[in-house]
């Protein structure tokens, strides 16, 4: 890593400020050269000119110095803040590259911080993740990755199974004592107690995956019951055609909604009928069809008609543990429709989706339905794909382990299978020899991170 390195960490196009960052070993000389710094104190703002080798002033600009070993990557390193403007931003990058450095790859900062041992690859992918992340819920457990929750965990299970390896290498090495015949069972308890609370590591992936994946949410109700104008207000703007004349939607619609925990894929369907319009019956069909892949179902019910008894026919086909919210639309109007009538549900929210009223309050109980399974309150660190594969391997080794006590194989081959584990569990915070992973990894960070 003798190269300095050069990106710039703020998007493209015009803005107020861009970020330019470079690390390496000219950091220094391009303080003094260009910055007119020769001396920096470390984590002190300085306002300057930028002098290019011409000498000539391409903008004032604000800068930092981080001193080797205490900056994110390790090395030493420059922050420079600029004007927006991408031809400023544009010359004093190639002035840099023409000091000397070099354009970093994509993820090249953070990929230095882990190999100088600044973090490990779990916080290193939690950063690309804290920037990807598409709900609140996501960016707080990127977080708490970072901060190093869930390296702490792998640390503490790595002593554990140290600990387990120890007793098993007592076993060998102090035979005249007969202490493994008493001890095995004993042991065996533990690495059961260890292979359950990997397989737990296991259930908080699918966690992460729901709260990953955009859950189906559908709208669902008879023709004019106000779904397309329930879909537009909660969307925020018209996204749907809204008309008096029943059976107007003849295909579902979709849109990304993001709320306050989650993302749902929220999904305007044709009004459940019977009806001899051939387009229209399509639709209907479709709708039948979304009933049973939608996580959550938005029963709308025009509250000022009776309940419309085909409803029932039409929802008999969905399970018992369907989840089914009901908004009860047109609450501006007198009510008529007699809730005894309605189906199983997770709750009865009034509305008026015309006059957006109660519009919150749906919102709102949307998300505490949808997330109610994923017991997401109780995180404290992520699991990713990645992180999956490898806990997934060493379970599997685990049961190995267990079935090999259990059937009273040898110590030295179990020390053999537990070292193993231990290899595994090692590759999730500090992989060896495995370049061409990490590469992959830090090819889809943002470049400048």
């Amino acid at each position: 890593m003798s190269d300095t390195i050069v990106a710039v960490a703020t998007p493209a196009g015009e803005s107020a400020l861009s970020l330019i960052r470079i690390s390496g070993t000219l950091a220094l000389s391009i303080m003094n050269s260009a910055l007119s710094i020769p001396c920096p104190t470390p984590r002190h703002a300085y306002v300057r000119h930028y002098n290019s080798v011409e000498n000539e002033i391409l903008d004032q600009v604000v800068c930092i110095y981080y001193e080797i070993d205490k900056s994110f990557t390790g090395e030493e390193m420059i922050e420079i803040s600029c004007h927006g403007n991408p031809i400023i931003v544009h010359h004093i990058l190639s002035d840099i590259i023409e000091r000397g450095t070099r354009l970093a790859e994509p993820g090249e900062f953070t990929k230095r911080a882990y190999l100088n041992e600044k973090i490990d690859l779990v916080q290193a992918e939690s950063i690309s993740e804290l920037i990807s992340a598409k709900n609140k819920i996501l960016v707080n457990l990127a977080q708490k990755n970072l901060e190093g929750n869930l390296s702490s965990i792998i640390k503490n299970l790595q002593s554990n199974l140290i600990t387990i390896q120890a007793k098993f290498e007592a076993f060998i090495d102090f035979p005249e004592d007969d202490i493994g015949k008493e001890n095995h069972s004993e042991t065996l308890s533990l690495v059961k107690e260890f292979q359950s609370y990997i397989f737990s590591l296991l259930e908080a992936y699918k966690k992460r995956e729901t709260l990953d994946s955009h859950l189906k949410v559908l709208l669902v109700g008879a023709p004019n019951a106000g779904k397309s104008t329930l879909f537009n207000s909660l969307l925020g703007y018209d996204r749907t055609i809204v008309s008096d004349v029943a059976g107007t939607t003849r295909d579902y619609i979709s849109k990304t909604l993001v709320l306050e925990k989650t993302n749902i894929e929220l999904i305007d369907t044709a009004g459940l009928r019977s009806t001899n319009d051939s387009t229209e019956s399509i639709g209907v069909k479709n709708t039948n069809e979304l009933l049973s892949q939608a996580e959550l179902i938005v029963l709308v019910i025009d509250a000022s008609l009776p309940y419309p008894t085909f409803l029932k026919t039409n929802l008999k086909g969905l399970s018992s543990d369907a989840k089914i919210i009901i908004a009860e639309n047109k609450s501006d109007l007198p009510k008529v429709v007699n809730k005894k009538d309605y189906t199983k549900n997770d709750g009865i929210i009034a509305i008026s989706a015309k006059n957006k009223s109660g519009i919150n309050n749906l919102t709102k109980r949307i998300e505490e339905v949808i997330t109610h399974d994923c017991n997401i309150s109780d995180l404290d660190f992520s699991i990713n794909i990645r992180h999956q594969q490898i806990i997934s391997k060493l379970n599997t080794q685990l049961i190995g382990v267990i079935d090999m006590i259990a059937s009273k194989e040898d110590d030295i081959i179990i020390i053999q299978q537990i070292k193993q584990c231990l290899d595994s569990l090692g590759e999730l915070t500090r992989p060896t020899d495995n370049e061409d992973m990490l590469d992959s990894l830090f090819k889809n960070f943002c470049i400048g991170k």
